[in-house]
């Protein structure tokens, strides 16, 4: 009997190593599977301290997102890029109160330093001929700009009324939720390289004239001033500042003047056209703008991020809905007051400020064109972006330049072949995505605003504007 127990207890114990091999991958895929579900609940949980939309759709869940931003970089985003981080700062602050001030500056430059840090990749110098300039405000402080060439081309002789190139100028403003210098010459080297690429592969260069009005074309990035120190209009009055001393004082912009921001720079991209109608501006590139919209039935008059992507998208890292709508609090100089603001759902919040200046009203377009009298409006780049919050306010500037270029034309019938019509791209990678996941959507937008730059070169050069 002891024989047999012992016989049978070694088979009893041989079975389960057996059964364990024979179904080691059935019990991996389960395990697998189970390490995934907990991984897409963990993911999918609301970690926002406020309410947010029932509309909104977790990441992973988001089909309208390139695969790569779905699945993996809509997550890392914001380990990569902290500026969710910011959000336990201040958005008002009494600098003059030197306890205070230091308070905020310990809070946000730890964030703006890893920001710019993301910059550090690109050596600017080893890819252009580059000109530091700094150009005087009002109560004698200095707006910082960086001017960018083609390499072996000169600077000398720009900084006076000598300069006759016909060469176009870019402005362009980057983005950073007007609190950080987001991607500042990153995106610079990459849209301003690959339009020099086209320059280079044009056909048209066999011509001399052709030739050169991308070779000498001026690339200037303006370091305008960062809210909460400066709140708006800081950033514009910095842009418009720049764009008229370049113009005015160092003579550019003879071959073509060409608007540009991403992201909050789109939104300064666009005030700044509008108010600059005069000067004859000939196109402007905006990317992703951050544009608050019109609240409904509101008396007196305000704004909010309140709309079907903010709230379809609240879940997004890229940027966090937090992090945007501190920044729009910390742009106006709207106090954080957390007791009241808890129950406030996310795109609800509202400030009484237009931080477009005018750019999301159609009859102050139609106002400053008349005023400017050009014979025709600028031609607009725009893109959004699917899984960007921001990306109805892009969608509703759209229709008021649509609503602009109908009123022009209906006010100049026999000139209607010479208003330009809008080049509207929409990518799917979120915010700014594309510049990385979708090289033939960038090369394409990149593409379209070349040719409007090489139009603009034409009509300069025949005096035909």
């Amino acid at each position: 009997a002891t024989m047999c127990q012992k016989e049978e207890a070694s088979r009893g114990g041989s079975s389960s190593p057996s059964f364990v091999r024979r179904n080691r991958f059935s019990i991996a895929a389960l395990l697998f599977a189970i390490l995934i579900g907990f991984l897409c609940k963990s993911l999918s949980t609301h970690t926002l301290d406020r309410p947010i939309s029932l509309d909104a759709v977790p990441i992973w869940q988001t089909t309208e997102l390139h695969w790569a931003v779905r699945y993996f970089v809509g997550y890392l985003f914001g380990k990569l890029v902290p500026v969710s981080q910011m959000v336990k700062c201040p958005t008002k602050v009494d600098w003059a109160n030197v306890q205070e001030a230091d308070e905020a500056t310990s809070c946000i430059t730890p964030v703006r330093v890893l920001i710019e840090k993301l910059d550090d990749a690109i050596d600017l110098n080893a890819l252009f001929d580059v000109q530091a300039i700094d150009i005087e405000r009002s109560d004698n402080s200095l707006v910082h700009v960086t001017l960018l060439k083609k390499k072996k081309v000169s600077f000398e002789g720009t900084a006076s009324k000598d300069n006759d190139s016909k060469a176009p100028l870019i402005l362009y403003m980057h983005g950073g939720g007007f609190t950080v210098r987001g991607g500042k010459d990153t995106l610079a080297a990459q849209m301003f390289g690959y339009l020099h690429q086209l320059g280079e592969e044009d056909e048209d260069n066999v011509n001399e004239v052709a030739n050169s009005f991308m070779d000498d074309a001026v690339w200037a990035l303006v370091e305008y001033r960062l809210a909460p120190e400066h709140q708006y209009p800081a950033a514009t009055e910095d842009s418009l500042l720049v764009l008229n001393h370049l113009v005015n004082n160092m003579n550019f912009g003879q071959g073509g003047i060409h608007i540009s921001g991403v992201s909050a720079g789109g939104t300064i991209a666009m005030e700044v056209t509008l108010k600059s109608l005069d000067m004859n501006i000939d196109s402007f590139y905006v990317d992703e703008p951050k544009v608050p919209l019109p609240t409904k039935d509101s008396n007196p008059k305000t704004w909010s991020m309140d709309s079907d992507s903010f709230h379809r998208y609240s879940y997004s890292r890229m940027p966090p809905v937090d992090w945007l709508e501190w920044s729009l609090k910390a742009m106006t100089g709207k106090q954080t007051n957390h007791e009241v603001e808890s129950s406030i759902p996310y795109g609800k919040l509202t400030i009484d400020v237009d931080i477009t200046g005018g750019a999301i009203d159609a009859a102050k377009w139609k106002r400053s064109f008349d005023e400017s009298n050009v014979m025709q409006l600028p031609s607009l780049i725009l893109i959004t972006a699917n899984g960007d919050p921001l990306k109805s306010g892009g969608v509703y500037f759209k229709h008021i330049y649509e609503e602009v270029i109908e009123q022009v034309e209906a006010e100049s019938p026999n000139n209607t072949e010479r208003q330009p019509q809008i080049s509207y791209v929409e990518t799917s990678s979120g915010h700014t995505g594309h510049y990385i996941f979708e090289p033939s959507i960038f090369e394409d937008t990149m593409k379209k605003w070349y040719t409007e730059m090489k139009k603009a070169h034409g009509r300069r050069v025949n005096n035909d504007f």
